[in-house]
């Protein structure tokens, strides 16, 4: 008598319109997860089978997500429809979930588990900055690719994990999901991967995490959202920043986590073609968009795939604003990795944290940092105030603080009776706005005057973003005496931009 095993029947694709459909990712023949490719077309792709509530979440959604388009979130072509079912097609991903990795009992070191972060956080932060919030982070919705790259999932849909949510998301159920949502769950993923403790009260395992992170972290899971960090962009930064004076500027690393997620790759059966359809594929539901070629972001792994990002459409954004109650005294840390430990420091506010109202939104309340005076002849400036005050002050383009700076050298070479050479011109160049309208950076370099003392250059970093009628103004300047000192103005520059990046996240409100 014939083996039963090698006279069965191979199972049968499901017919998908427009797709070829050749394996099961995953060894459940009840898996709702599939490979193959868009006919006419050799790419790769993972369709996965959605159950009808899930079909729903999707519609209208994804048209939101053409603009996602990061190296930590994985592409999704569309929503196409089946004989039976419809399927959310992505791009495909080999991979295991880190909810697989733990579940065979690996652990992360200190530097895996920071590059777990960083990825989340960089995927999560683009996903922020078009709009777009997750509501589901936990280890099942991060991916550990088997090319060593961190990919976040999960936008939207499946059951959320009590572990990681929100105070406000428990208490109040089927709410809008937000981006400060979203930081809290990072930041409770986080202290279970470094404490080993997925316990929903996150924060009482912050004393076992290394003091440089704890301000960080606890932050991010106050119970008040408004006191997290705003967004994952600001997380981020502040996480960077800590980590940096912790471990070094390789703080974070994925060497390895290509290899912890292996044995937990699951393995794709190969299923026979589906025949023919009798009938043409049911057309789409009345208001259904099927999409096809939209660039987001979804995933499949470990024997789970899932829709990435639901966009924040439940309800208007507040509108923005910036506080203007004393945040300096939160940047004193911050501010001495740029300036030096040793500067003077000068605060004045005469607002208040939340959104100003009655005489005093009429009069705009104002908010101003200073800090200077220290061995590196650094200075570093922060201030929220009235919009037209910033469009007074005339430093709002590249183009117009490059002429103040050579008109400034012009002067000054003019009096020492020496002559201005191209040379001698500021050189500017724009830096990444991290929420900002306007970043960009200007250095004058120093100019040697016969038997006259060096005029000294100036390297001047500039970031402005304004509301309705507020403005915020981040920045610093260093003094340039020898060529030594320009050598450096571009990592000086780099360090402000980072700094401005975490200012943004702590004073913007709402939006």
């Amino acid at each position: 008598m014939g083996n039963d095993t090698e006279s069965q029947e191979p199972e049968t694709a499901p017919d998908v319109s427009g797709y070829e459909v050749t394996g099961r990712i995953g060894a459940d023949p009840a898996g709702v997860l599939f490979e193959g490719h868009r006919t006419g077309d050799d790419e790769t792709v993972a369709l996965r089978r959605l159950a009808a509530d899930e079909a729903e979440v999707l519609e209208g959604r994804v048209e939101a997500l053409v603009g996602l388009a990061d190296a930590h979130l994985v592409g999704v072509r569309g929503l196409v429809e089946g004989s039976a079912a419809s399927y959310l097609v992505t791009e495909r991903v080999e991979g295991a979930t880190l909810a697989d990795v733990l579940d065979r009992g690996q652990a992360l070191i200190v530097g895996q588990v920071l590059g777990v972060a960083h990825g989340v956080l960089q995927g999560l932060a683009h996903a922020h900055e078009h709009g777009v919030v997750h509501g589901r982070v936990s280890p099942s919705a991060v991916l550990l690719g088997s090319d060593g790259r961190v990919r976040l999932t999960d936008f939207g849909i499946g059951r959320p994990d009590p572990a990681y949510l929100a105070p406000e998301a428990v208490h109040h159920p089927g709410s809008a999901t937000t981006r400060v949502a979203d930081v809290y769950a990072v930041a409770a993923l986080l202290v279970h991967l470094l404490t080993g403790q997925p316990l929903s009260e996150q924060k009482r395992h912050l004393k076992a995490v290394d003091a440089t992170l704890r301000t960080v972290l606890g932050k991010a899971l106050s119970k008040v959202p408004a006191d997290r960090q705003s967004d994952a962009h600001a997380l981020l930064n502040a996480l960077g920043r800590a980590a940096k004076r912790a471990y070094g500027t390789t703080w974070w690393t994925e060497a390895g986590l290509a290899a912890l997620a292996a044995p937990s790759v699951p393995p794709v059966v190969a299923l026979a073609p589906a025949p023919p359809p009798a009938e043409p594929p049911r057309r789409a539901r009345r208001g259904r968009r099927v999409l096809v070629g939209v660039a987001a972001a979804a995933v499949v792994a470990g024997g789970a795939a899932a829709a990435v990002a639901v966009l924040d459409d439940e309800a208007p954004p507040r509108p923005s604003y910036f506080r203007t109650d004393q945040f300096c005294n939160e940047l004193g840390d911050a501010v001495a990795d740029v300036a030096g430990s040793d500067t003077r420091s000068s605060f004045d506010s005469s607002g208040a944290q939340g959104a100003p109202t009655g005489a005093a939104a009429g009069a705009r309340a104002s908010a101003s940092c200073w800090w200077g005076g220290g061995a590196s002849g650094t200075v570093v400036s922060i201030s929220v105030g009235a919009k037209a005050d910033l469009e007074a002050s005339g430093v709002t383009t590249a183009e117009r603080l490059r002429g103040l700076l050579d008109g400034s050298g012009q002067d000054a070479l003019r009096q020492a009776g020496a002559t201005w050479q191209a040379s001698y011109a500021a050189q500017c160049h724009d830096l990444e706005p991290h929420g900002y309208d306007a970043a960009f950076t200007c250095t004058a370099p120093p100019v040697a005057i016969p038997r006259k003392p060096v005029h000294p250059g100036v390297v001047r970093v500039v970031l402005v973003a304004t509301t309705a009628d507020q403005a915020l103004a981040c920045g610093g300047t260093r003094a340039l005496a020898t060529a030594d000192d320009a050598a450096g103005a571009d990592g000086f520059a780099s360090d402000v931009e980072e700094l401005c990046a975490a200012v943004i996240g702590e004073v913007r409100r709402g939006g």
